[in-house]
């Protein structure tokens, strides 16, 4: 698994922690409580371990000893995740936009980190972004944010390669292989669910 590969899975797994703000969207979703909203999530959470079990043919034995295996490491990568987004909001603090109006992420457009729509990529218009070097000293932060950043795609793909080999201790490849694009399906729905809803919303304004 490279890179590439672990920052499409990174990307899901965002949107996927985003989803209680639009599954089952309506007009006043944010006025819904935390109660509410953790009965959504786990109203997804219940779909997909759904999906995955018919589409893997998991027996109630098998499913015994991967759920909680996939839990452990749904758990681990998302604490790096979380340490990725922090690394790489000090890295916006770093920077300015070119002509100085506006610093770190005041510099993205809005919109710039809700994802794509049917109308398009609201970062395609993101302004240009360099060095803050009078405020925020030598480039040495950038180096060490940097390279921490990199280094977490790397942590993540030696945790999904541990349980990778645990998963196949439990089932044989065929199915292991089986979950890995069941899975994907299923993230691939949600993704189209959230557009077909951003799509919606702004029709509706």
């Amino acid at each position: 698994m490279n890179n590439t590969n672990a920052m499409n899975r990174s990307f899901i797994v965002m949107l996927l922690c985003l989803m209680p703000l639009w599954t089952f969207a309506q007009e006043d979703r944010v006025h819904k409580s935390d109660q509410e909203r953790r009965a959504e999530r786990e109203a997804v959470q219940a779909q997909k371990i759904a999906f995955i079990t018919q589409e893997t043919g998991l027996t109630p034995a098998e499913a015994e000893k991967f759920w909680p295996l996939y839990n452990e490491m749904n758990h681990k990568v998302g604490e790096v995740i979380h340490k990725r987004n922090d690394t790489k909001a000090a890295m916006y603090r770093l920077f300015k936009s070119e002509d100085g109006r506006t610093q770190g992420k005041g510099a993205e457009p809005a919109g710039s980190s809700q994802g794509r729509t049917a109308a398009g990529d609201h970062r395609d218009a993101a302004e240009v972004l360099v060095l803050d070097t009078q405020t925020k000293g030598p480039s040495g932060p950038v180096e060490e944010l940097l390279a921490s950043y990199i280094n977490s795609f790397q942590e993540e793909n030696a945790i999904r390669m541990d349980y990778h080999k645990k998963f196949l201790q439990i089932l044989p490849a065929a199915r292991v292989a089986r979950y890995y694009l069941a899975e994907e399906r299923f993230n691939n729905r949600m993704i189209r669910q959230f557009i077909e809803v951003k799509v919606q919303q702004e029709k509706s304004r």
